[in-house]
């Protein structure tokens, strides 16, 4: 495992519940993936602005997304999975990958939530690596995030929202933050934020003339369990975690009961 991270990058993480590494994707790999968004949003024009999952398996969940292997580059990228060791363990799953793309002047905003609140881990544990496909900033709706939000590590208080400048339903209630913590994720395309599972984040509506794209890789330690016989239950709509293919990309299951099996094209 080379150092991606610095001590003090890796210490930041942990405190903060974030983080914007010094890495950055290389050019050509960041071309690759701007490449493979626009192949994607041709493909999938009937999901518009939702966020668009696992378009890492070629065909799958509940979406019909049509999607390509070819994103498992990014998240088998060997400073990726090193960055990623440094903060979670040697013993690496990927459970699930997401595309957030909020076209220019149409993407609605995504309520402030924590992940953990849907997903079925056990004990819940990801960390979750974003990546700028192209440059996001306040003006197109960029990832904002609440520091310092992980520390209780519990996914608080949600509600189901039904308002229709909302592009997912899962809303914190508004006792379980303060809005005027949150800060601006700002990056290049090619740099990233990684974020833990418990951090308070979301993003505004993108009213400007450029779209807004970011790649998402969840990783969990193998020390957790996956839970697909209970996910079905607890599933959001259009997320089929129940089908979630798992790859250990790194070290053994010290978990010794994840599924490797389901979700993937010769157990379908």
């Amino acid at each position: 495992m080379a150092q991606v991270l610095s001590a003090a990058e890796a210490r930041f993480y942990h405190e903060h519940g974030y983080l914007i590494p010094d890495y950055r994707l290389p050019a050509q790999m960041v071309a690759r993936m701007a490449q493979l968004t626009d192949e994607l949003i041709t493909r999938n024009p009937q999901l518009g602005d939702l966020p668009m999952v696992c378009p890492h398996m070629v065909s799958g969940g509940s979406q019909l997304l049509r999607g390509d292997r070819a994103w498992l580059e990014f998240s088998t990228h060997p400073p990726i999975l090193d960055l990623v060791e440094q903060l979670i363990g040697a013993d690496i799953i990927l459970w699930g990958t997401n595309l957030f793309a909020k076209p220019a002047a149409k993407g609605r905003r995504i309520p402030f939530h924590r992940d953990g609140q849907y997903w079925p881990i056990e004990p819940l544990a990801t960390a979750t690596v974003w990546i700028a496909v192209e440059d996001c900033d306040p003006s197109n709706g960029c990832l904002r995030v609440v520091p310092d939000s992980h520390n209780k590590r519990e996914v608080g208080t949600h509600y189901s929202s039904a308002r229709a400048e909302d592009l997912i339903p899962e809303t914190l209630a508004d006792n379980e933050y303060r809005a005027a913590d949150a800060i601006d994720i700002v990056l290049k395309a090619g740099q990233m934020v990684v974020f833990d599972i418990f951090t308070i984040h979301g993003s505004n509506p993108n009213p400007s003339a450029r779209r807004r794209v970011g790649y998402a890789m969840r990783y969990m330690p193998a020390s957790s369990h996956y839970r697909h016989d209970t996910a079905e239950r607890r599933d959001q709509p259009s997320s089929a975690h129940h089908t979630r293919p798992l790859f250990l990309l790194r070290g053994v299951d010290r978990c010794g009961a994840n599924d490797f099996r389901i979700g993937h094209p010769h157990t379908a």
